[in-house]
């Protein structure tokens, strides 16, 4: 009974702090293009705003969770006769009420829809804030008195930025607190241990641990080097990875794009050097956004324009996250041992073969038939996916949350981690 009451008390007490809380909006979703965007609207403010703006289908009573379909036509304005109009064309857009002072605004995913809301929301004394900013819990979660600790907001605005569902996945797995878990049950542990040593300190054991303590420093250092071998992923959610086909002249990248991709983006022809520039194209192989780059062929040339973007091919190769090395039966690979870059050998023009090639590390290709393309997708996604961490793990999102956990491997005093793991969760104070 009493557990119940002090729920109670609890929502209770965060209601009257949203209330006191400043009436703002921001956009949840991914930047870009979409199908739907949803803007929160949250505050004291919140409910007089969106129904200034909104006008229901049904003049029912709105309730708590319901979706509500209508129209968003913007603050009314006064015209010369005295009525009342609209200040601009409505739009169909659907509205959900998470509380009477959290509002959703579910709108077409375009930027000009979402522009449009929330300069209405603005006119009418909403004040626009970044996702990341938020001062509120997320409406799906539990709504407790304690405003998200700063690591939940970095994955906050993360996740509104990523592009994949998989990618998603772990910026969502750090909202729903993965790493703040993590964090703060050790900063308890190390707490504890900082409180132990002042107490039972001796004057002849200055500077010495028990054996205790040492193993629970031991672990959290494991655990932290576990949770860095992450930061390269966590780091990068919100990009694509970036992949590099790289090969001679008329060794069949364009057409190898064009097959991945699954529509004509490279111009391919038999005719060598007809790739000069560097070309782009973004797609998702198995869940992860990928960028595919479509470069020059590799070889001597004495024109400037051609050696100039031969010289851009090897850049992009040298930094990509992935290189497929593309070769025919008569045209071999370029060869590169000394590259760090993670590199998948493709046999393309395979049907060209006299002979049948037993070599397993290759991967034959014919882009123009498509045969061979499914086993090139999964092993891009092979050798892209091995660093992603299990669902749930704690994954460190940005430079901030590195150097802190950098920070603990370098630290064993109690007192001085839990400071540290303070400043990992609440950033520095």
């Amino acid at each position: 009974m009493s557990s119940k009451k002090n729920s109670n008390e609890d929502k209770a007490n965060s209601r009257e702090a949203l209330r006191l809380g400043p009436s703002v909006c921001t956009q949840f979703t991914g930047a870009g293009r979409s199908a739907i965007a949803v803007i929160g609207v949250a505050g004291a403010a919140a409910r007089p705003a969106v129904m200034r703006c909104f006008t229901a289908a049904s003049s029912r009573e709105l309730k708590p969770n319901e979706i509500r379909y209508g129209d968003w036509h913007g603050p009314m304005r006064s015209v010369d006769d005295g009525s009342v109009v609209e200040s601009v064309a409505s739009e169909s857009i659907v509205v959900i009420m998470r509380a009477e002072d959290q509002w959703e605004v579910h709108c077409h995913g375009g930027t000009a829809a979402i522009d449009r809301i929330l300069a209405d929301l603005n006119e009418v004394g909403i004040t626009s804030v970044k996702n990341e900013d938020w001062p509120y819990p997320w409406f799906a979660a539990s709504v407790g008195p304690v405003t998200p600790s700063l690591l939940v907001r970095e994955a906050t605005a993360v996740l509104t930025q990523c592009q994949t569902v998989r990618t998603a996945a772990v910026a969502m797995d750090q909202v729903r607190g993965a790493l703040h878990e993590w964090a703060s049950q050790w900063m308890n542990v190390a707490d504890r241990s900082a409180i132990l040593r002042a107490a039972e300190k001796k004057p002849d054991d200055e500077g010495t641990q028990d054996e205790g303590t040492q193993i629970d420093i031991d672990d959290l250092h494991r655990e932290v080097r576990a949770i860095l071998a992450y930061a390269a992923i966590g780091g990068r959610l919100t990009a694509p990875f970036r992949v590099v086909l790289s090969g001679r002249p008329n060794v069949g990248k364009s057409s190898l794009i064009n097959a991945i991709l699954g529509y004509d983006r490279s111009i391919a022809t038999a005719i060598a050097g007809t790739t000069r520039d560097v070309l782009h194209a973004e797609t998702v192989i198995d869940g992860l956004p990928i960028r595919l780059t479509d470069t020059a062929g590799i070889h001597d040339s004495g024109e400037s324009i051609e050696r100039e973007g031969i010289s851009r091919a090897l850049r992009e190769a040298s930094t990509a996250d992935l290189l497929l090395a593309i070769q025919t039966p008569d045209t071999p690979a370029i060869a590169d041992p000394a590259s760090p870059t993670p590199r998948i050998d493709v046999l393309n023009k395979s049907d060209l073969l006299t002979t049948k090639s037993s070599a397993s590390d290759v991967i034959q290709t014919i882009a123009t038939t498509g045969e061979g393309i499914d086993v090139l997708l999964s092993a891009i996604a092979d050798r892209l996916t091995g660093a992603f961490p299990p669902a749930k793990s704690p994954v460190p999102l940005n430079e901030r949350q590195v150097r802190c956990l950098e920070k603990l491997l370098d630290t064993t005093e109690p007192m001085r981690l839990t400071a540290v793991l303070k400043e990992l969760l609440d950033g520095p104070s």
